[in-house]
């Protein structure tokens, strides 16, 4: 019979409570008391005690920490009933677990590095939010530390694992050869523009070569070459009445992508707060399997290409000129 993982969070934020019930169904009651915006996207309208998706199997959320606000890790553990420990620090979240995973909504994985390392050395399999880190060396870093000491850790943003971008990516034969694809964000913040990126290497696959960026800020456009083909990422932004706005002023955040080709276009589904949840579910029972084995379910190169391309377009948008990836990874 397969054992009980437990699991350690750091940092209590919406994402926190976004993967939580992945890892462990909360009571519904509580959880909806500490976070109604999650249980509203989680629990079926209804039957608001009922989880609209299959908590994955064999893991329990054992240590919570948030650094800035207690409160929240206490809020996590009451969704619990209490039994999660909540932690003074982050470096004890990785004492007796099987598993780390390392929440982020807002901040661009500037602390991801420095949250990760502790855990890593003591051989703990890390699932870290996304970004995966705010720059490319972060990210080396943590792989580094991670084979150093036998272990393993994975990023993973929800659209490079939707199954709805799977099948899109199968209709591309429909309109082959496909010459571009365009993918709206609302915001140029880091963690849209990882989503974004990560939406593209899911249905072009890896092997983007270079990078244009254009806009005022960088992050704005963002232009991905491959062979005979390319992909553009930008914020669909505007300015109304001289305020400006953006596709976040929809209350539920999302993403479509669309492919041109020789044989016409194809569109994919809005997949946002709703469909989520379906690559949730994958990247939980990846980081499951991480904990298991402690080897990477993600091909390593695989993660950094993604940084590897928003390192590009920083030097892209700083320079003024198309960059090669070649010239990020030496």
């Amino acid at each position: 019979m397969r054992r009980t993982l437990r699991v350690g969070i750091i940092r209590c934020d919406t994402h926190a409570y976004w993967y939580a019930p992945l890892f462990e169904k909360p009571d519904p009651e509580r959880y909806r008391r500490v976070h109604r915006g999650c249980h509203y996207y989680f629990y079926r309208p209804d039957n608001p005690s009922r989880l609209r998706f299959r908590t994955v199997p064999g893991m329990t959320i054992a240590k919570v920490f948030d650094q800035e606000d207690r409160a929240k890790a206490e809020g996590l553990a009451e969704a619990y009933g209490g039994k999660p420990q909540v932690c003074d620090s982050y470096e004890e979240v990785s004492d007796d677990v099987d598993l780390v995973y390392l929440a982020d909504c807002n901040y661009e994985g500037k602390d991801h590095l420095r949250f990760a390392t502790p855990g890593l050395e003591k051989g703990v399999p890390h699932f870290v939010d996304k970004p995966f880190a705010f720059c490319l060396e972060d990210a080396r870093a943590m792989i580094a530390t991670a084979e150093k000491y036998n272990t393993a850790v994975m990023s993973a943003s929800l659209l490079r694992y939707s199954p709805f971008l799977d099948r899109f990516r199968v209709r591309l034969r429909d309109i082959a050869p496909v010459v571009s694809l365009l993918l709206p964000s609302y915001s140029s913040s880091l963690a849209c523009l990882f989503h974004g990126v990560s939406a593209v290497q899911c249905v072009m696959g890896e092997g983007c070569e270079w990078v244009e960026s254009m806009g005022p800020e960088s992050g704005d456009v963002l232009r991905l070459g491959y062979a005979g083909s390319d992909a553009v990422v930008f914020s669909a932004r505007g300015h109304v009445s001289g305020h400006k706005v953006t596709a976040a002023n929809y209350h539920h955040c999302g993403y479509r992508l669309s492919a041109y080709g020789a044989a016409g276009s194809i569109h994919s589904p809005r997949i946002d707060d709703y469909l989520f949840p379906y690559g949730g579910i994958r990247i939980v029972r990846m980081a499951r399997a991480m904990a298991e084995t402690k080897s990477p379910p993600i091909p390593y190169n695989s993660m950094l290409e993604l940084m590897e391309m928003i390192e590009g377009g920083r030097l892209a948008h700083k320079q003024g000129r198309r960059v090669y990836l070649q010239e990020v990874r030496s």
